[in-house]
């Protein structure tokens, strides 16, 4: 047993898991950000986005990858890390890019619910950069919630002790946290809602001139962008959920507590890479696109 009652096979174990799906996050997310970021053409609003979203997550995984795990493998005493570092990579990664995410989905789910509902007057608005508008406040939020927690006592930090990302002990981080939570709750509440009305609309709407056939094809083409977005908008609500409401459930198990601070919080950031490297086959390598070639293909260019 270590100074702080974690066994050698504890810190081995789930140094090793994180150091495995920070790994799978960082280079999927720098992937996609360099497929979306090269694609020929004007980028659509819809693709600015996702490019866009691949940058919190790959800040996650890399907060990982380079200063949680060594520091876990190593077990520094978190009283010699100089806190002025350790409470900036964690605000930035754990308050400013977790925020963005949602913040992000938001302008997803906006994205399609206008283009369905309101296409002509998208179009006759699509001369305003308003996706980039969006963004731009977007990571002005991030910022802002990145810098609120730096003072003492107000930010979050890793514990390299117990492998874990913690917010500090006080009112002020507490307070932050309460308006993080909300913020993210709030965000997949709307987002959700956009996309169950999308959705409704997508299903159950006929398109005039289209074979049954063909109609079918684009209902289960769109029923799986749903999917897609659903998966997207849930992850990070069930992250605070964990972190929230789960982890109280067993305060004694070390195994609970790091699954549902540290696990969940860097999880969630490969798994939504992953979800947007699956649903964009036009960015996936020649050899696996062919896995998932259709027979017949309607393309829909999302709203700019």
């Amino acid at each position: 047993m270590t100074e702080h009652g974690k066994s050698l096979i504890f810190i081995v174990t789930t140094n090793c898991l994180l150091l495995f799906i920070s790994s799978i996050g960082t280079v999927v997310n720098a992937f996609l950000f360099n497929k979306f970021a090269t694609r020929k053409g004007v980028l659509s609003g819809f693709y600015k986005l996702c490019l866009i979203k691949t940058i919190p997550n790959f800040i996650v995984c890399i907060s990982f990858l380079l200063w949680a795990v060594p520091l876990g493998s190593l077990q520094v005493n978190s009283k010699r890390i100089p806190r002025s570092i350790n409470v900036f990579i964690g605000q930035l990664s754990g308050s400013g890019a977790f925020l963005m995410g949602p913040l992000l989905q938001v302008a997803m789910a906006s994205n399609r619910f206008l283009s369905l509902y309101f296409a002509m007057l998208t179009a006759r608005k699509s001369k305003y950069p308003v996706t980039t508008i969006w963004i731009l406040i977007s990571t002005i939020l991030a910022v802002i919630y990145t810098v609120v927690g730096l003072p003492e006592n107000c930010g979050f930090l890793y514990i390299p002790e117990e492998i874990l990302w913690l917010s500090e002990d006080g009112e002020c981080s507490q307070f932050l946290y309460d308006i993080l939570f909300y913020t993210v709750l709030a965000c997949s509440i709307f987002s959700n809602t956009l996309n169950i009305t999308t959705a409704g609309k997508l299903v159950f709407d006929k398109v005039a001139g289209m074979s049954a056939s063909d109609s079918q094809l684009r209902r289960r083409m769109y029923i799986r962008k749903f999917s897609q977005c659903v998966l997207q908008d849930c992850l990070h609500a069930f992250d605070m959920i964990n972190c929230s409401f789960i982890y109280k459930m067993d305060l004694s198990s070390i195994w609970l507590q790091f699954m549902c601070f540290s696990v969940s919080f860097v999880g969630i950031h490969m798994l939504d890479g992953l979800v947007m490297f699956f649903f964009h086959a036009d960015v996936q390598p020649k050899w696996l696109r062919k896995t998932f070639v259709r027979n017949s293909i309607i393309s829909v260019t999302p709203a700019t």
